[in-house]
């Protein structure tokens, strides 16, 4: 039974506010759909460039764009497309919300591993041993036996799909998995790619895709020595002799720094676009802060009024937060109550001036698509 061990430092707990506060960002700023889809491509492509320079693919970045969606005789190439298909399998999967299974870990990695021709449809794991780097060198690492890969990663499956995992951060969930994952070293290739890509799969389906613009890989790439050496934890390269029990808190710390700095960049990204953006929309609409938007949106498109208790939902406010948004929102002429003779606000409006505009705006969607959910 997989049981890690590790504890939640100061470190581990500021990094995952600063991700808290950076999906908070990209999820309220508004963009236009057209603008998110580019920025995700873009972030997919980087991905792939990047996941392959670190296993030591080396096509120059423009090679590697031309090939991303062109399949080829050439390993080089044929790993770069491979990557990208992959991805898609996982978009696919999320929008399924498939769970992370073996079946789906064996069929990632049957179109992640380098082959030409007629492919297997799930990629069994390893029946050898294997080892990682040179022996008597650096980073040098002998993983399990190929006799106990098999249970050793159910175990592991089981452990992350369990009820008492449920209550673990999801980005210290997925940095376990990773590092198990890597640790056991379940495929003779394609291990470093198919356990990245699983990580940021889980941190997806568990709320922190950040609409598919962060690249993890930027933050190996800048860290790569650093990456490694987490990796090893400074255990013995045999992985019977402590590897099976070790303490995880460093690698957490790095993994969770890691996350928070490319999220960060994502969320500065989001903001840069969001305020380019803002600049020629109506004064009126300038005034409003992320959540206003939000609020607006939903009145302009959606509903002609809102309750406090949809608010709560949508703003994942408490009861007193809300009242309190609410009688500030009033004072500043943004929405007025439904019933204006009501002793209790349990519904609100837009007022009449922000109501007028929302008219304007449903003749010409096309004129604010970044409010079109």
């Amino acid at each position: 039974m997989f049981t890690p061990r590790y504890i939640i430092s100061d470190l581990i707990a500021r990094r995952l506010m600063d991700v808290q506060r950076s999906s908070a960002v990209v999820d309220l700023l508004p963009l236009p759909a057209s603008i998110l889809d580019l920025l995700k491509k873009e972030s997919m492509e980087k991905t792939v460039i990047l996941s392959t320079k670190i296993e030591g693919n080396t096509l120059d970045e423009a090679t590697k764009r031309k090939v991303l969606y062109k399949d080829s005789n050439d390993d080089e190439e044929q790993e770069v497309y491979n990557l990208m298909k992959a991805l898609e399998y996982l978009d696919e999967a999320e929008r399924r919300q498939l769970p992370v299974t073996e079946e789906l870990i064996k069929k990632l990695h049957a179109i992640i591993r380098i082959a030409h021709g007629r492919r297997p449809r799930i990629s069994e794991y390893r029946e050898e041993q294997n080892q990682v780097g040179s022996r008597n060198a650096s980073g040098f690492y002998l993983p399990p036996e190929w006799s106990d890969v098999s249970s050793l990663m159910e175990d592991l499956v089981a452990w992350v799909n369990s009820p008492e995992t449920y209550t673990i951060p999801i980005p210290i969930k997925a940095g376990i998995f990773m590092w198990q994952f890597l640790t056991i070293h379940p495929y003779l290739d394609g291990n470093g790619r198919t356990a990245r890509m699983l990580t940021t799969y889980l941190l997806r389906r568990g709320g922190y895709g950040l609409k598919g613009l962060f690249v993890l890989e930027n933050f190996y790439d800048r860290n790569l020595a650093e990456y490694y050496r987490r990796l090893q934890l400074g255990l013995h390269h045999n992985y019977y002799f402590g590897r099976n029990e070790a303490e995880l808190t460093p690698w957490l710390e790095f993994f969770v720094d890691g996350l928070a700095e490319v999220f960060q960049e994502a969320a500065t990204i989001v903001s840069e676009k969001s305020n380019q953006m803002m600049k020629v929309e109506p004064e009126l609409i300038r005034k409003l802060d992320a959540q206003q938007r939000m609020i607006f949106a939903q009145l302009t498109f959606k509903q002609d009024s809102i309750t406090t208790s949809e608010l709560r939902e949508v703003l994942r406010l408490s009861d007193r937060s809300v009242r309190e948004k609410v009688s500030r929102w009033r004072e500043e002429g943004f929405i007025e109550p439904r019933d204006q003779e009501a002793m209790r606000v349990r519904s609100i409006k837009l007022t009449e001036e922000y109501e007028r505009l929302a008219k304007e705006i449903r003749k010409s969607p096309e004129m604010f698509p970044h409010f079109i959910k």
